[in-house]
């Protein structure tokens, strides 16, 4: 019996691909190297940001890599959260399933960015349990993340589905004994549901 459900924010609750690549152009410029253009971003949307970081300036060292993010942290470099964009019906169907399921979210976002976006803040109190980039010493496909997030639920790992839209997401979930749930244009083999309708997710989750 399904009793949670978690999700991912980039691609999922927030389409933020806009709002990255600009931000992570002004970032890697004001160090002063190159910044990517899309084409190159575009196959490095799905890392985390010390990840990125890394690729485009060549850094390495935790304490130059802690440094750059710093400047996010600091407000030197501000992410610009008008240019997130939200899936049709986001409040609706979030609300919806708060009503019938926990509610949790499992991200690669640092912690202090997950609600910057106005209207995921709005929607904050729903979520029971939110795990962040800083929380676990690895991230997805490792299923640590979904394994904490089980623990402050208070559920089982069997009565959890994963709701993301890379095949990192898909193998995280089936690492940690979770349903898949992929919300993406394209469907990816092996998850226990597909869609790329928001709005289908109630319906999808009861059939899981």
């Amino acid at each position: 019996m399904t009793k949670a459900i978690i999700f991912d924010v980039d691609g999922v609750l927030l389409d933020s691909f806009e709002a990255s690549l600009k931000f992570f152009q002004n970032l890697i410029a004001h160090t002063g190297h190159r910044p990517p253009t899309r084409e190159e971003y575009s196959q490095m949307f799905h890392l985390n940001m010390r990840l990125v970081i890394q690729k485009f300036t060549g850094l390495s060292t935790e304490q130059e890599l802690g440094d750059v993010c710093a400047l996010r942290t600091k407000g030197l470099v501000p992410y610009p959260v008008e240019l997130l964009a939200y899936p049709e019906k986001l409040e609706e169907i979030i609300a919806e399933l708060s009503g019938k399921y926990l509610l949790g979210i499992v991200t690669s976002r640092l912690r202090n960015s997950i609600f910057e976006a106005p209207r995921l803040a709005a929607l904050k109190k729903y979520f029971s349990a939110v795990v962040a980039y800083e929380d676990t010493e690895k991230q997805k496909p490792d299923p640590a993340p979904l394994l904490l997030a089980a623990q402050q639920l208070g559920i089982k790992t069997g009565e959890a589905v994963y709701v993301g839209d890379l095949p990192s997401d898909l193998q995280a979930a089936h690492n940690a004994g979770m349903k898949a749930l992929i919300y993406s244009p394209q469907a990816l083999a092996g998850a226990d549901a597909c869609t790329s309708s928001f709005d289908e997710l109630p319906a999808l989750i009861n059939n899981l």
